[in-house]
C-alpha cells in the first residue's frame, strides 16, 4: 500500500474528494505496492479502488476514465532499494562525512524501479525472485544496467559482491523476458580498461539490438575516495579508450546503422580533445547520463541565440566548473555578438570534492558564492540548473534563497541553456 502524499487540482481523486494522507490499497482486486504499481494499475479504463481514509474509515471508489488519463494522485517517496555492493570508487562513498550536505546524497540507491522510470543505472545484484517476476510481467523496458565487466573475476573486483560475477546470466535473464536496457561501463585504469574492455564491447554487441547502447564513462574520484579507490585515467588511457569507442562504433554504424557505443563528454575532455559533433550522439535517451550533453547545450544556444533580445549595457556571468570553462568561453562569445550584453565566464575549482570533480552541477552552493562575489556588480548571474535539487537546494544544502541573499545586489537564476532566462530578460 502507499500514502497519498497530495491531489492534484482538478484531477479526477481531487473530484472523488480524496485527501492527502489516504493509503491506496488495491486497484481492481490488485495490490497497489509502490507508486510503480499505481502507475501501471491506474491505465485502466474502469477501476475500483480500495483505500483507507486518514481515519482509518474503509473506502471503495468506482472510478470509470480514458486509459491514458492520471487519478492525479501523488504518493509519498516509496522507500529506495539499497545498493549492496562495495565498489572502492562509488561517488556516495566519495561525499565528506563531516559537512553537512543533502541528505539524498548519502542514499546509496540500485533500484530497478528508478531504472526505468528516471534512467538511473544498476547492477542487478540485489534482485529478488519476486523483482525479476514484476520486471518481465509489466515489461519494465528499458533499463540501465551498469555492466562495467562482462569478465566475472573483473566485474566482483570492482563491485565486491558475490553476485556481481553472475552478469552472464542476469542479462540472459533480462533477454529471456524481453526486456531492452542501456549499458554502461565506468572505466577504471588498469581494472576493465584494455583487453577487459575489448571483451566487454564483444559479449554486450553480440548479445544483438536488445542492448541498445554502451557507454564508457572515465571513473570519477573526489578527495574523500581517491586513496582508497583506483586513481583517475590517464591522458593516454582515455585516448586509447576513446580509439577503442570509435572501433566499436564503426562497426555497429556499418551493420546497424546507428552507433550503438559511445563516450562520454567528460572521457573527450579528459583526453584533451574536443568533443564531437551532434551527430556522433545519436541516442538522445543518454544525455541525461552525460553523453552528448554538452554538445546538446552548444547546439541548443547557437538554435536560439538569434532570438535573444537586445542586451546592450548588461552585464552577465555564467558559472562553471573547469572541464566546461572552454566550452562556455565559445557560447558567451556568440551570445555577447548577438546581445551585445557583456558577458563573462566564472570557472570554479571544486572546493566541496576536490578538483578532480569538474563538472558543474556539482559546484556546491558555497562555490557558487565564491565564484560570483567579484562580480557582484553585474545585472545577472546564470549558473546550471543542474546544481540544485528539486527543493532548491545546492548540495551543500545552502539555498538558492540564501545564495540570493548573500549577493543581494546580483540577480541569480539556474538556466538550462543560457539563452532560456536570457530571453526572457
Amino acid at each position: 500500500m502507499i500514502r497519498v502524499l497530495k491531489v492534484r487540482p482538478g484531477s479526477i481523486g481531487e473530484t472523488l474528494e480524496i485527501t492527502p494522507g489516504t493509503l491506496l490499497l488495491r486497484m481492481n482486486g490488485r495490490p497497489v505496492r509502490d507508486s510503480l504499481d499505481l502507475l501501471f494499475l491506474q491505465s485502466e479504463e474502469s477501476l475500483e479502488l480500495e483505500a483507507e481514509l486518514p481515519d482509518g474509515s474503509p473506502v471503495v471508489f468506482e472510478v470509470e476514465k480514458d486509459a491514458d488519463e492520471s487519478l492525479g494522485l501523488v504518493p509519498e517517496p516509496d522507500k529506495i532499494r539499497r545498493c549492496t555492493n562495495a565498489c572502492p570508487f562509488c561517488f556516495v562513498k566519495g561525499n565528506p562525512k563531516l559537512e553537512k550536505l543533502r541528505a539524498g546524497l548519502y542514499i546509496k540507491d540500485d533500484d530497478y524501479r528508478l531504472s526505468f522510470l528516471h534512467g538511473h543505472y544498476i547492477t542487478l545484484t540485489n534482485l529478488r525472485d519476486d523483482d525479476w517476476e514484476r520486471i518481465a510481467e509489466q515489461q519494465l523496458s528499458p533499463l540501465y544496467v551498469s555492466v562495467h565487466a562482462t569478465d566475472p573475476d573483473v566485474r566482483l573486483k570492482m563491485l565486491v559482491n558475490p553476485r556481481s560475477a553472475a552478469i552472464d546470466s542476469d542479462l540472459d535473464r533480462l533477454q529471456a523476458a524481453g526486456i531492452e536496457f542501456h549499458a554502461q561501463v565506468v572505466l577504471c585504469p588498469e581494472l576493465n580498461d584494455g583487453l577487459v574492455l575489448e571483451r566487454t564491447m564483444e559479449d554486450l554487441y553480440a548479445r544483438g539490438e536488445g542492448v541498445l547502447s554502451l557507454s564508457v564513462v572515465p571513473v570519477g574520484l573526489t578527495r574523500f575516495n581517491q586513496a582508497h579507490a583506483t586513481r583517475v585515467l590517464t591522458v593516454e588511457e582515455c585516448r586509447a579508450a576513446l580509439t577503442q569507442v570509435d572501433r566499436a562504433r564503426s562497426r555497429a554504424l556499418r551493420e546497424r546503422g546507428r552507433g550503438w557505443c559511445y563516450a562520454s563528454d567528460e572521457l573527450f575532455l579528459q583526453a584533451g580533445l574536443d568533443l564531437p559533433p551532434g551527430e556522433y550522439f545519436d541516442d538522445p535517451e543518454l544525455v541525461g547520463n552525460g553523453v552528448g550533453a554538452i554538445t546538446l547545450l552548444a547546439e541548443r544556444v547557437a538554435a536560439s541565440v538569434g532570438d535573444l533580445p537586445s542586451l546592450h549595457g548588461k552585464q552577465i556571468v555564467l558559472v562553471t566548473g573547469t572541464s566546461m570553462e572552454a566550452q562556455l568561453e565559445s557560447m558567451a562569445e556568440s551570445v555577447a555578438a548577438v546581445s551585445g550584453a557583456r558577458v563573462a565566464v566564472a570557472s570554479r575549482e571544486n572546493t566541496l570534492y576536490g578538483p578532480m570533480v569538474t563538472t558543474a552541477g556539482l559546484l556546491s552552493g558555497r562555490d557558487h558564492l565564491e565564484a560570483l562575489t567579484p562580480y557582484a556588480g553585474f545585472d545577472l548571474a546564470l549558473f546550471s540548473h543542474q546544481a540544485l535539487n528539486e527543493d532548491g537546494r545546492f548540495l551543500d544544502d545552502l539555498s538558492l534563497d540564501e545564495l540570493r541573499t548573500e549577493i543581494p545586489t546580483l540577480e541569480i537564476w539556474p538556466s538550462a541553456t543560457i539563452t532560456d532566462v536570457l530571453t526572457g530578460v
